[in-house]
C-alpha cells in the first residue's frame, strides 16, 4: 500500500501547532532518553510549556537543555483502511521564563490558546511575579520545524 506523504509548509505547521494542545517533550541526560506528554501553547514560533521544578524532568533539564517536541493528530478512524495523520517535530533549546514581561506574555498566550478568558491566570501570574526564579513557565526556542501529512 502506497501512502502520499506531504511535507508541510511553515504556515501549515504554525496553524497546526496553534490548533493542538498536547505534545511530547523528549529530553536526554546525555545517556538515557526520557519523553513526557505535556500540554503546551504556541505563540509566534515559540512553544510554551509549564514544568514544576522538581523530579526526573528537572534532573534531565539541568544536564541538557536540547529538546525535541512532537505533536501529532491521529483521527479516530485511523486503521488499516485509513492511515491519514499529521505530525510536527520541533528541535530546540529549553529556556526558563523568568523575565516579568515574558511571563505576562506567556500567561496571556496560554489563556488564549486554552480558550480561557483573559485574566483567568491572574492569580498564578501574581504569585509567579513575586518570585520569578521559581516560575514553572518554560519555552522552547525552536531551531528547526518539520511537519508531515499523510
Amino acid at each position: 500500500m502506497q501512502y502520499d506523504i506531504k511535507t508541510m509548509s511553515q504556515d501549515e505547521i504554525d496553524r497546526f501547532l496553534a490548533a493542538e494542545k498536547m505534545g511530547f517533550l523528549s529530553l536526554t541526560d546525555g545517556e538515557t532518553p526520557y519523553t513526557i506528554p505535556l500540554a503546551y501553547f504556541y505563540d509566534t514560533g515559540c512553544i510554551h510549556i509549564t514544568i514544576r521544578q522538581e523530579g526526573r524532568k528537572m534532573a534531565y533539564i539541568s544536564r541538557n537543555k536540547n529538546v525535541c517536541f512532537a505533536v501529532c493528530r491521529v483521527p479516530e478512524d485511523f486503521g488499516m483502511q485509513k492511515r491519514n495523520y499529521i505530525s510536527v517535530i520541533c528541535d530546540g533549546v529549553l529556556e526558563h521564563v523568568t523575565d516579568p514581561d515574558e511571563l505576562r506574555k506567556a500567561v496571556r498566550a496560554g489563556e488564549k490558546h486554552l480558550g480561557m478568558p483573559e485574566g483567568a491566570w491572574n492569580g498564578l501570574l501574581e504569585k509567579t511575579l513575586q518570585n520569578p526564579e521559581s516560575s514553572s513557565f518554560w519555552k522552547i526556542r525552536v531551531e528547526s520545524f518539520g511537519g508531515k501529512r499523510v
